[in-house]
């Protein structure tokens, strides 16, 4: 003792108060109850879970605060406690405000100075974390020991820290048996660096790696193995180990395999199907931008007659007929031809040359097997015959090279199989388009890259010209036509986007904005009220779509039609199929007028000319310039009023430049006029 110990003077702690605030001051639940379960002393944890406060739980029995439902539980451990002996009880309790919570209760009995038991004293803890810890741990346990996947973790010196029963089973030993192996001693040297440890090495510098390897399985039997390898961090985030995982994939690559050969091949045919047609030609496209091909051709094959077959014969003889024709193609080709079914009657062939003649010599050689063929069915012959359309992409300069994509190759032979079905069928057409060199092909490029740019989303600049009575000289209706900006700046007019777009299939996508952006014009009406005059190609009439969604906008607009005008081309006569002619006399009986465009420039319009179904009849160009200087054309202007008199139509003379000719064109008996000499071309606003 000190002397400031002996200075100090003496505390006497009350023992009892001391006890109750070290009770009180725990965040777990503490009661003490005596041998008849009554409550001395509870803090607010406890009696919090019943519902009550300190004051009234105390005096009360341990029945009557934990209630009937939990009491049953709860006694045999506080008998076991008053009989001395300690007992743990662990259990869910819901708590007020927290839901189930699990408790560690232990029971202690209590003894005074003389060993007299007083009672029992009993000490909650909320272990629900653990609890849910060990639930999850006893739960990955059994399912990493039930797996069938092989998983093992394999630390920095390459030894396993544990495996599973799979993996174990695989090699023949017991899972225990591989803590603190090396992995060397299991696979051997030479196959652990060659194939294992790179692997490893990539994982444990904090990459998750997935691969397949062969392996020889117990049995002897050969299997694909999946290898997983994903860093384990410990709780730094190091990376201490590899966890490893190894699963048989043989089946299912098996599968995958067999599934990717048939999703790459035409179930009637057994050649390749459209998806592997297109997979090819994306593959020369892509060699072909970088510099790596001299170029290839791409053809579309449509059979001729092949609906005859199937609706005479039935089914089972087009089936046939196209297994025939597939087999054919296959034979006459020739080595390095990849042949493919690409639709109904549809085949498509990629030649690795991008010279046309080479393209064209093998689809001659086609076309004469064709002739050759015969199906003989029951009492029946059927013949074969296709229309042929070619594009071939030939070497050409870098910036012609960028602009070619598979899109663009695709349309330009389904359009040149069209023209040669329109022509009769029975023919090879090469897309002209892809035969130009040069500056030709560059200056092709460019006007197909602004009219696509157009459509994709820029939209074509809207002009219009005014067209003028020529007895009175006043305005009678206005010619839309769409200009499209080139990549410097300049404007080109219609002449440059139609002959582009019919080159590369894409007049129904310029006819559906330009007429969409009329009709908007017109509907909201942002127009001087003049009617107004806009293109109408061939492909667009026979669009059976577009047909139907014009038929209904203009029905919803009754007052539209009196202001609109088509313009169907000349040219355009000997190719229109009935469908084309009943959407014209549709258009009219709705109130629209329908101008023959063009007319002059070749002999159709005479021969193909149909009464009742046109309102204007256009002069073209040829007939008008130079008129002053030229009787014959002013023969052939007068001769074309002739013939439109006596189908009671006016005429209208395009392309007027000379203010001169004016007069003489009123003086032939022609009755509307437009051109430079009338005005020039306005944006239409």
């Amino acid at each position: 003792m000190t002397a400031g110990d002996a200075a100090r003077p003496e505390v006497a702690w009350p023992v009892e108060g001391l006890h109750a605030a070290i009770i009180a001051a725990s965040q777990d639940p503490i009661y003490f109850c005596t041998p008849d379960y009554i409550i001395r002393e509870a803090n607010d944890p406890y009696v919090s879970i019943g519902g009550l406060t300190r004051e009234e739980a105390i005096g009360r029995t341990v029945q009557e605060v934990a209630g009937p439902g939990a009491f049953p539980r709860r006694a045999p451990y506080l008998e076991t406690a008053l009989a001395g002996r300690v007992a743990v009880l662990q259990d869910w309790v819901t708590v007020p405000g927290q839901g189930r919570r699990f408790f560690d209760v232990r029971y202690q009995p209590v003894h005074d100075g003389q060993g007299r038991l007083l009672g029992v004293a009993a000490y909650g803890r909320d272990i629900t974390d653990l609890k849910k810890a060990e639930e999850v741990l006893r739960l990955y346990e059994s399912a990493v020991t039930q797996m069938s996947d092989r998983l093992s973790v394999v630390d920095r010196d390459y030894r396993y820290i544990l495996t599973n029963e799979s993996n174990a089973r695989w090699h023949g030993c017991t899972a225990e048996s591989f803590r603190g192996r090396s992995l060397v001693e299991v696979v051997g040297e030479e196959r652990f660096a060659s194939e294992i440890r790179p692997w490893l090495d990539r994982c444990l510098a904090g990459e998750t790696v997935e691969y397949d390897f062969h392996d020889m399985a117990p049995d002897g039997a050969r299997v694909v193995m999946d290898a997983r390898l994903q860093p384990f961090r410990n709780g730094d985030g190091e990376i201490e180990a590899a966890v490893v995982t190894l699963r048989d994939v043989t089946e299912t690559r098996r599968l995958s395999e067999r599934l990717e050969r048939l999703a790459l091949q035409d179930d009637l045919t057994g050649i390749a199907n459209r998806r592997s047609f297109e997979t090819g030609l994306e593959r020369r496209v892509a060699a072909y931008r970088k510099g790596g091909s001299k170029g290839f051709s791409v053809v579309f094959i449509d059979l001729d007659g092949f609906k005859l077959v199937n609706d005479t014969a039935g089914h089972g003889a087009g089936d046939r007929f196209l297994q025939d024709i597939a087999r054919l193609l296959r034979q006459s080709a020739g080595e390095g031809v990849e042949v493919a079914r690409i639709g109904g009657d549809e085949f498509g062939l990629i030649i690795d040359t991008g010279e046309p003649v080479a393209a064209h010599a093998i689809c001659s050689r086609l076309l004469s097997a064709f002739e050759g063929y015969r199906l003989s069915w029951e009492d029946m012959q059927f013949r074969s015959s296709a229309s042929i359309g070619i594009a071939s992409v030939a070497a050409d300069d870098a910036g012609a090279r960028q602009a070619i994509t598979v899109g663009r190759v695709l349309q330009w032979a389904d359009f040149a199989c069209m023209q040669a079905k329109a022509a009769g069928g029975h023919r090879i057409v090469a897309h002209d388009g892809a035969e130009k060199t040069g500056d030709d092909r560059k200056a092709e490029i460019h006007h197909l890259l602004a009219v696509e740019r157009a459509i994709a989303g820029d939209g074509f600049l809207l002009h219009s010209m005014t067209v003028i009575d020529l007895a009175t000289g006043k305005p009678v209706m206005r010619e839309v036509l769409p200009r499209v900006a080139s990549g410097t700046g300049d404007l080109h007019g219609p002449s440059m986007i139609r002959a582009t777009a019919e080159r590369h299939g894409l007049m129904r996508a310029v006819d559906r904005l330009v007429i969409n952006a009329v009709l908007a014009r017109l509907e909201a009406g942002e127009t001087d009220g003049l009617p107004v005059a806009v293109d109408l190609s061939a492909e667009t009439l026979h669009s059976q779509v577009f047909a139907g969604q014009l038929i209904d906008r203009l029905e919803r607009a009754p007052d539209l039609p009196r202001s609109l005008v088509f313009e169907v081309s000349e040219s355009a006569l000997s190719r229109m199929k009935p469908e084309a002619w009943n959407l014209m006399a549709d258009l009219r009986g709705l109130g629209c007028r329908i101008a023959l465009d063009h007319f002059g420039r070749g002999v159709a319009g005479f021969t193909q000319l149909r009464a009742n179904a046109f309102d204007f009849i256009k002069i073209d160009r040829l007939l008008t310039a130079g008129l002053a200087g030229d009787p014959v054309k002013r023969a052939a202007v007068s001769g074309v009023v002739g013939l439109a008199e006596a189908l009671g139509l006016p005429t209208v003379a395009e392309y007027v430049t000379e203010p001169l000719h004016l007069d003489i064109l009123k003086g032939l008996g022609v009755t509307y006029a437009q051109g430079h000499a009338v005005s020039r071309p306005q944006a239409w606003c």
